[in-house]
Order: C-alpha cells, then sequence, then structure tokens
C-alpha cells in the first residue's frame, strides 16, 4: 500500500462516523461540536489529497502532515485545564522523544520490527497517552504534538544522510492517522463497555419477588 492511502482511509471513515454520531459522546466530553469537528476533517482530507506543501529554503513542511496537526494542538490546547497544562506539554514532549528513539531504533535494527512500524509506533504512543490523563481532550493533544514532533526530530536527524528534509511526509501522516484511530477506538470501546455495565447496574434485582 502507497505512504499516505492509510492517513486518506483513517481520515475517510472518521469523517463518515463523527457525521454519523458515533463520537458524540467524546465530543461532549471535550466540549467540541460536530460540525466543526466535521470542518477539521474535511480539511485534513483536502490537504491530504492535494498534498500543499510550504518550502522554507531547503526544507519542505507539509500542510496535512505538521501544520495542521500543530494547529489542531494549539486548539485542543486552549481547552486544557489550565492547572495542568504544563506537565502535558512536557508528556507531549517526552512521547516525542520516545516515538523518535523507537524509530531511529527500528532504522538502525530491523530484526526488531515483529509488525508494521506503522502500527508498533502509534500503538506505544497511545499507551502512553492513555497513561497520562482520563481526559480524551488531554490524550488527543498529547498525541497529535508528540507525533508531529518525533517526525520533525527524525527527518533533521537523518537530515544529511538523506540529503532532503521534507516534514510531515505521507509517511508520518500514516503513523499519525494510525495514532488517531487508535485512539477513537479504545476511547469507542471503553464509552460502549460503561455504558454496558452502567445499564446492568441500573437493573432492579428481582431476587425478592413474591416474597
Amino acid at each position: 500500500m502507497n505512504e499516505g492511502t492509510i492517513a486518506i482511509l483513517i481520515q475517510w471513515s472518521l469523517l463518515c462516523l463523527v457525521w454519523m454520531g458515533s463520537f458524540d459522546s467524546q465530543l461532549r466530553e471535550m466540549g467540541m461540536e460536530r460540525r466543526r469537528v466535521l470542518a477539521v476533517l474535511c480539511l485534513f482530507l483536502i490537504s491530504s489529497f492535494v498534498s500543499w506543501k510550504l518550502f522554507f529554503a531547503p526544507i519542505q513542511v507539509s500542510l496535512s502532515g505538521t501544520l495542521l496537526p500543530l494547529f489542531a494542538s494549539v486548539i485542543l490546547y486552549a481547552r486544557l485545564p489550565k492547572a495542568g497544562r504544563r506537565l502535558y506539554v512536557l508528556w507531549a514532549m517526552g512521547i516525542a522523544v520516545m516515538v523518535f528513539w523507537l524509530r531511529w531504533l527500528f532504522f538502525t535494527d530491523p530484526i526488531l520490527l515483529i509488525w508494521d512500524e506503522r502500527v508498533i509506533v502509534p500503538a506505544i504512543g497511545v499507551v502512553v497517552a492513555l497513561v497520562t490523563s482520563r481526559q480524551m481532550a488531554v490524550r488527543l493533544f498529547v498525541l497529535m504534538l508528540a507525533l508531529p514532533m518525533a517526525d520533525a526530530l527524525y527527518t533533521l536527524h537523518f537530515w544529511q544522510a538523506s540529503g532532503a528534509c521534507s516534514l510531515g511526509t505521507d509517511y508520518a501522516q500514516d503513523l499519525l492517522w494510525s495514532g488517531i484511530s487508535l485512539l477513537g477506538l479504545v476511547s469507542m470501546l471503553w464509552t460502549a463497555i460503561r455504558r454496558l455495565f452502567g445499564r446492568r447496574e441500573a437493573e432492579p434485582s428481582h431476587s425478592d419477588t413474591g416474597r
């Protein structure tokens, strides 16, 4: 599968799921409206198809792979509790360094890749994001800030060796959206489990019927 295809498929799938209301509970928790999220997803999808890039001397910066995720993380940052904002930024930086180290390790020693890197790296990032906080907004902020930062570190580190410096490549977008989709899947499953057990607890007991 060509690089970037996974990102586009995930964006399109999330667009359909949000439109159908599958993430309404998560959006309410984050204080976000469905129409605004749909607009943001459409912007990501269009920019991914067109592959817009900005050029700064030898550096190429992708709109959909770097600038839009950072802009979205700034919006999410404004919705976080003021008391823990700096801590969450530090968490994101820590995850970025960890993801960079993992990608470097898999590059130098490919035998460690027991599965596709586009699955292993986002999965580890999501696990750490889940430990960061119980709030969905915090988890999404940490992930959307950490993965583009990790891609920037990785690209700048191999700049001289590769001879090119392109931030937010199609492969980096696959990593980012694989992580976002996995986080959304875990959140949906957790919401379904809570509703299931909540309904069971709410059911009246019939053990004393007939007494």
